[in-house]
């Protein structure tokens, strides 16, 4: 399209490469119009999408177009006229023409001027003298801004590119490729064919030159596609759908483009093309390629609905055009089950499918049985209990089994009608009631005399009883006041005889007897169940090798307790206190990992037990009083050591299961490998030493390498002594005061130690009884532990 530029006497004829066409106060300025510098270019006139338009650039720039202001762009159209300052714009413009046509507006006639005589001087004329002063001013003005201004370079990419500058209140001098700008901040307008105009903040420095580059970009490219055959398709773009732009085409950004054709029935057309852009139109063909086969379906019955992937196609027989891939094809009829089946197809195949077949809907069958519960079971499948409501294929025979244990088996066969038979009845299912018929078996029950026997909350009689029960599990309830109810349960057998002895205990015998007869603890020692019980602790006077410290006291232990069933060893004590060594410096064979630990004092062992409680979150058993560890009463549910009644019931009395003097029974001298006690092969360490007794350790021992005693404790007595709870006294009692669960005196200077060691070899030292006492460690005295389940 021609452009014809009319001003006065000049014509200039422009073409797309020259626009956009500047107005403004500007030197460089297409269209000069009056007003400040600093209006710089106002306004433009450019070309876009075809179109001219007129764009506004200074917003504070009063301007009319057919005497409306104009406040923003404007689309400009044949007879449009511009008022701007003194100039009047008009427009005339056709399909290959636009004229635009410049004038003057007038202005007002300026005062008249006294002329003066002929005579005066022109150097006293004041006219001359105002215009000298004026020129002195802008040739003043004019130096301050050529030697202040910097030289500034706008490069682009492309080059050849229209550039205009506006923005402060000097003019833009452009010398050659380079604009005389003094500092501060300008707007660079650049604009050129085919790419996208523009404007660029930019900020001058004090630098005496500064380069500024610009990259244009491209407008998008008019792209066309067509294929072959002509068919409606979706288009993408880098995985993103687009829409048509212009008429049959779209406008697609300029560059390496992934698109994308998608077709209802042809494969789809993935590409990357090369778009020019800049406006320019492209074409693109694809020859097609058909995606679908196709697929002739059979049903048997025929006229059943074939749906395809959640679309209903129509009614067998069918020939369908099915995509390539996999698919999903329901079938179904009225009166039938529906068919679902996955087919799979490849484009280009003639698919013809064996006819599927329909099978009829089930019938409902409604069971019932006398008694209710029993088990149903089809085909050797079980499938529930009774009452069960079932659907079965009909005109089939299926075979059913019932059975409820007490109760004989049943078979039945049976063969459903169809589901449109049932209902043609007025029904909507078949019904099958089986009555099973009871099996016995004797049952006797023994036990505590006079106890009452119940099933199901009903009496059936008391202690001894004969009784013939229904031949399947049940549960039997004894009970009499003053015991423990107890369940337990039976499966009488036809024709055997079964006999049970039930012994109701007290509530103390069933918390006992709830218990678990063991525990472990975290370091893996095993820790015995003792049972509570009442014993006569210390010794008569005239038994031999009694001590005076050993009175007879009544004692009651009222609650049952765990006892480690061998001493704390090296290993274990040395988890809490690595660098304790057991008195290795004096005996290498005392410092054996699975040798007990001595050494120690009351209060190392307590701890002990403390920190063996937090690591397996118990409650400690010793709490720090005045520097001092104490027993906490009530007692808690951790670690301790046992106290000195506890030490000789485990001990002396093996927990209620029969007393002894001796570990290894009532008389002298110690059987055969019955302990670790001061034998030959400790002769050079002891003056006094059992004759004729050799157990082959000089000093300790393994743990567990001797036999236990009856309860299974091991090393009671021999091996080492042990450190127990109890301040050491010399306490009298009658024998006859009975004392539960006693701890010993509350203060004390000293501590119990109890059982004999490897250095022990006397009458006196050997026997259960003996008591010793000490504080500080020796090697032949460790400990052992002790808990209650729970905390008092």
């Amino acid at each position: 399209m021609k452009i014809i530029l009319k001003e006065s006497d000049n014509e200039r004829s422009l073409s797309r490469d020259d626009l956009p066409i500047r107005i403004g106060s500007d030197l460089d300025t297409d269209i000069k119009i009056s007003g400040s510098l600093s209006l710089g270019v106002a306004m433009i006139i450019d070309l876009i999408d075809g179109r001219y338009v007129l764009q506004k650039i200074n917003p504070t720039l009063e301007a009319m177009i057919n005497r409306d202001p104009l406040t923003g762009n404007h689309w400009i159209s044949d007879g449009d006229q511009l008022e701007v300052s003194d100039k009047l714009i008009s427009f005339n413009l056709s399909s290959e023409l636009l004229e635009v046509n410049v004038s003057n507006i007038s202005m007002e006639d300026l005062p008249t001027q006294f002329q003066k005589r002929q005579s005066e001087s022109i150097f006293q004329n004041k006219l001359f003298q105002r215009s000298g002063v004026v020129f002195f001013l802008a040739l003043t003005y004019f130096l301050f801004y050529l030697f202040t201004s910097k030289a500034v370079e706008i490069r682009t990419t492309p080059g050849d590119v229209n550039i205009s500058v506006s923005g402060g209140v000097f003019p833009h001098l452009k010398i050659s490729d380079r604009f005389l700008l003094r500092p501060g901040e300008y707007q660079a307008r650049y604009s050129k064919s085919g790419y996208f105009t523009g404007t660029l903040v930019i900020q001058i420095n004090e630098e005496s030159s500064q380069v500024i580059d610009i990259n244009l970009k491209k407008l998008p490219g008019v792209i066309q596609f067509k294929t072959q055959p002509d068919v409606n398709y979706e288009l993408f773009i880098n995985e993103e759908r687009v829409k048509s732009d212009t008429e049959g085409g779209y406008l697609i950004e300029a560059g390496k483009q992934n698109i994308e054709l998608r077709f209802e029935k042809y494969f789809s057309i993935q590409k990357q093309l090369i778009i020019e852009g800049m406006n320019q139109e492209q074409q693109f063909i694809f020859d097609l390629e058909p995606a679908w086969a196709d697929v002739q379906i059979n049903t048997d019955p025929s006229e059943a609905e074939v749906v395809l992937d959640g679309q209903s196609k129509g009614f067998s027989p069918l020939d369908l055009d099915i995509i390539d891939g996999d698919h999903t094809l329901l079938i179904r009829k009225s009166g039938y089950k529906d068919l679902t089946s996955k087919l799979s197809v490849q484009a280009g195949e003639e698919i013809i499918k064996e006819p599927f077949k329909l099978d009829r809907l089930d019938s409902k069958l409604q069971i019932i049985s006398a008694p209710e519960g029993a088990s149903v079971n089809l085909n050797s499948v079980y499938l529930g209990m009774t009452p069960i409501d079932l659907e079965l294929e009909p005109l089939v025979t299926h075979l059913i089994s019932f059975s409820k244990p007490g109760f004989q088996t049943q078979d039945r066969s049976i063969q459903l009608d169809t589901v449109e038979a049932i209902k043609s009845m007025g029904k909507d299912s078949e019904l099958l009631k089986v009555d099973l018929q009871p099996i016995y078996g004797n049952v006797n029950i023994q036990g505590t005399k006079d106890a009452l026997v119940m099933i199901n909350n009903e009496n059936i009689g008391r202690i001894p009883l004969k009784v013939n029960l229904i031949a399947k599990e049940q549960t039997l309830t004894v009970k009499k006041d003053g015991l423990v109810t107890q369940e337990i349960k039976v499966k009488p057998t036809p024709g055997f005889d079964q006999t049970f002895n039930i012994r109701l205990l007290t509530e103390e015998e069933a918390v006992l007897a709830a218990m678990p007869q063991s525990l472990k603890t975290s370091q893996g020692l095993v820790m015995r169940l003792i049972s509570p019980g009442r014993f006569i602790m210390g010794t008569p006077r005239r038994s031999q090798g009694r001590q005076a410290n050993e009175s007879e006291r009544l004692i009651e232990i009222t609650k049952p307790f765990y006892v480690g069933t061998r001493e704390v060893i090296n290993n274990e004590f040395r988890a809490f206190n690595p660098k304790h060594t057991s008195g290795a410096e004096s005996y290498r064979e005392l410092s054996n990992g699975f040798h007990p630990t001595v050494m120690v004092t009351w209060e190392e062992a307590a701890k002990f037990c403390n920190w063996l409680s937090e690591k397996e979150s118990l409650s400690p058993a010793y709490s720090l009083v005045d520097g001092k560890l104490k027993l906490i009463t009530p007692m808690t549910n951790g670690y301790r050591l046992l106290t000195e009644a506890e030490w000789e019931w485990v001990a002396r009395y093996n927990g209620g299961g029969g007393k002894q003097k001796y570990p290894w029974g009532e008389s002298m001298p110690p059987e055969e490998n019955s302990g670790n006690y001061a034998d030959e092969s400790a002769e050079s360490l002891m003056t006094n030493v059992l004759s004729n007794y050799w157990d082959g350790y000089p000093v300790s021992s393994p743990s567990n390498k001797f036999k236990p005693n009856s309860i299974g404790i091991y090393d009671l007595g021999g091996n080492v002594s042990e450190w127990v709870n109890d301040y050491y006294s010399t306490m009298n009692r009658q024998v006859n005061q009975l004392d539960k669960d006693p701890v010993g005196p509350e203060e004390g200077s000293m501590r119990v130690i109890r059982g004999s060691s490897w250095r022990h070899s006397t009458i006196t030292a050997l026997r259960f009884a003996y008591r010793d006492y000490g504080t500080q460690g020796r090697l032949d005295v460790g400990f052992r532990i002790a808990r209650y389940t729970e905390n008092e």
